[in-house]
């Protein structure tokens, strides 16, 4: 494994900050290194003292620039990161990736299309790409909303391809925090059993009155969670084999992407 020095300390650093520089070099490490790594690592790897990298990473982790595996302990880059990279370099990013399908479905469907990602910091939903339906009546999802985990089809598919340690989490909050009963929380827990089974999620009315959605999911060749496709749109428009039809267009959609990013050209 390399080491990484401290910068030549005859330099003059009277116009740069070294906590910055360290903080950039830590982030530095998840691409030349690995997508995860430990205080530890990064410390060999910086030759710096593990309660520096230990202050450092927690202070990007609390800026949302790393994410922590509470299953091993390890960092990996975070949702603001992926944010920032999104801004300088859309071309690659998955939202620009899923823009044709997201079209594709959206004129296919008639409904409101949205593609959502997992903050696994705040364990919540974030919007990250939304196209509305072109029809007088419709729902209108936000680029940038954030929602919960537990209601509605489009955060509830993240949650079901979520690690366990993040399934165990919400579902322990939600215990505690909003006082549900253990039969909910179980009831839950059931449903997501059902949504990794069937390969998509169905809800009605659980964020907004009188409103239906569907989500797939996005996944890597690992079979890991890079974000969800939902469809939403009034209950008034849906019948059985229009949300047949719209099961069929979302999965098709999702596997779309999933290859465009496997298969970049």
């Amino acid at each position: 494994m390399d080491i990484w020095l401290e910068p030549d300390s005859s330099k003059d650093k009277t116009r740069t900050s070294q906590t910055l520089a360290r903080g950039l070099r830590i982030l530095d490490c998840f691409v030349t290194y690995g997508e995860e790594l430990g205080v530890a690592e990064l410390s060999n790897l910086l030759h710096l003292p593990r309660t520096v990298v230990a202050r450092l990473v927690t202070t990007l982790a609390e800026h949302g620039y790393l994410a922590q595996n509470q299953e091993n302990k390890k960092y990996r880059l975070g949702m603001s990161a992926y944010i920032l990279g999104m801004h300088a370099n859309r071309e690659y990013s998955l939202r620009q990736m899923a823009w044709p399908s997201m079209q594709c479905l959206a004129a296919s469907s008639g409904e409101t299309v949205s593609l959502t990602m997992l903050d696994e910091e705040r364990l919540v939903g974030i919007c990250i790409a939304s196209i509305d339906s072109p029809l007088p009546i419709k729902l209108t999802t936000r680029t940038g909303s954030v929602l919960p985990l537990h209601r509605g089809a489009t955060r509830k598919i993240l949650l079901a391809y979520a690690s366990e340690a993040i399934k165990e989490t919400v579902l322990t909050q939600l215990q505690e925090i909003s006082q549900s009963s253990p039969d909910s929380v179980e009831s839950l827990k059931k449903e997501l059993l059902e949504i990794r089974r069937k390969g998509y999620a169905y809800s009605e009315e659980e964020l907004d009155d009188g409103a239906f959605a569907v989500a797939a999911p996005i996944l890597t060749e690992k079979g890991e969670l890079l974000a969800g496709i939902g469809v939403a749109g009034p209950i008034y428009r849906k019948t059985e084999e229009s949300l047949q039809r719209l099961i069929s267009l979302i999965l098709s959609s999702a596997r779309e992407i999933e290859k465009r990013w496997t298969q970049p050209l």
